[in-house]
């Protein structure tokens, strides 16, 4: 996962073909807030991931860059009648303590989080073993401080067989964690692996569920994260290898102790159907949704889709809902999130009325129909929104964005879905 976000679209090229949708974007923007605009420094700047929230509609994140060592920080947003104010929880100290903190934070019911980082720890088999090869990490409040401890630290077995540089995780039903890394033996360690960590009493212990091997169809270089449906069962995108070349959908099945892996779909390059992005959304159907950046037009390289899996007498049929052009959204690299009647929520990197990204909704009645809830415009509300969105605890959506011109640090927003 590199370190820096490169924007797949020219901006210059689309902005005149966007100004045709600026009037009726336009009254979308009064659903957006801009919480929080991050300064930069000792405060923390680049939020690359998103947040979560805890009971109390507090939101916690991580910044890539600043802080007191200039590794990345945990933050926490805490809303009072003055508004919203910041506070850094954690400065990582970089080395064998982690930094540059690489996808959202996982927060469990006791209100603990867990966030993983791309370097650091004490595993030295990567490929820049001096960076460190990552950690997963556990920040627990204690007599009103927060603690930190390494839980487990990547490349900790021989030839990273445990994994390398993590990139993604997500909680079972029970609080063991399940993600994706680098590492793996075959294609020069970058075929990656989907791995769990299990709490054994006081300590957490690492088994890998599957190893890519870029053979037989199977795919390698994982792309971040993993999802579970109500039976247990995990999924994934990889983005290179399978029957084409062009990645696929894979499915993890626990069986007789054992993990099994079975391929949903192979990409095949067309034009709506290549450069998956992680983190699927399964219903409670086990339907399985995600996005492209791969397909559309209006864009100097490819818009991006909305795909749907299901399955269909017995096999898997892709089915793609949408296809960006750009005055709706452009490059969506987040994950979606679903609400109760079934309509699917996400961010797109570029597109919109400036280019700078949206904030869109796309439910089901009797077709596929895009609203979007707000377009960015680089001004304070910021604009790119690369990470995922959450419903916080009064309905409404919440993100981030990333650093730009006037918005130096990036920000945390919140966007009214109704």
């Amino acid at each position: 996962m590199p370190s820096q976000i490169f924007p797949l679209t020219n901006k210059t090229l689309l902005v005149s073909f966007l100004l045709l949708a600026l009037v009726s974007l336009s009254l979308a923007r009064d659903r957006e807030r801009t919480l929080y605009t991050f300064p930069g420094g000792i405060h923390g700047e680049d939020p690359q991931t998103g947040v979560v929230s805890d009971s109390e509609g507090n939101l916690y994140g991580t910044t890539y860059y600043g802080g007191i060592y200039g590794w990345g920080t945990v933050f926490e947003l805490k809303h009072s009648e003055k508004g919203w104010s910041e506070e850094v929880i954690y400065n990582f100290l970089g080395s064998h303590d982690g930094f540059n903190p690489s996808d959202n934070l996982l927060i469990d019911k006791a209100g603990n989080l867990y966030g993983d980082t791309f370097y650091g720890g004490t595993g030295t088999g990567c490929q820049n073993p001096t960076d460190g090869c990552g950690t997963v990490y556990e920040l627990k409040r204690t007599s009103g401080s927060w603690k930190k401890t390494v839980i487990y630290n990547f490349c900790s077995l021989a030839n990273c067989r445990d994994g390398a540089n993590p990139y993604g995780m997500t909680f079972d039903k029970v609080g063991n964690i399940y993600g994706t890394a680098g590492g793996g033996v075959g294609c020069e360690s970058i075929c990656g692996v989907v791995y769990e960590l299990r709490r054994s009493e006081e300590r957490w212990i690492e088994t890998v569920l599957h190893e890519f091997t870029d053979t037989n169809g199977d795919g390698f270089s994982a792309e971040p994260g993993v999802s579970l449906d109500e039976a247990g069962n995990v999924y994934g995108t990889t983005c290179c290898g399978g029957a084409n070349n062009y990645g696929i959908v894979f499915e993890l099945k626990l069986s007789n102790g054992t993990w099994h892996e079975s391929i949903l779909y192979s990409f095949t390059g067309a034009t709506n159907d290549r450069n998956p992005n992680g983190y699927l959304t399964v219903d409670a159907g086990a339907n399985v949704y995600g996005t492209t950046t791969g397909g559309g037009s209006g864009c100097e390289y490819q818009c991006g889709a909305i795909f749907e899996l299901s399955r269909f007498h017995g096999r898997w049929v892709k089915t793609v809902l949408y296809t960006f052009n750009g005055d709706y959204g452009a490059s969506p690299n987040a994950p979606l999130v679903l609400d109760n009647a079934g309509a699917l929520y996400g961010s797109t990197l570029l597109g919109g009325a400036s280019n700078d990204g949206v904030v869109f909704k796309l439910q089901h009645d009797e077709t596929w129909k895009i609203t979007v809830l707000h377009s960015f415009s680089g001004n304070t509300d910021g604009a790119d929104p690369y990470a995922g969105l959450i419903f916080g605890v009064n309905g409404a959506l919440y993100g981030t964005t990333l650093p730009y011109e006037s918005q130096y640090g990036g920000t945390v927003f919140q966007v009214s879905p109704k």
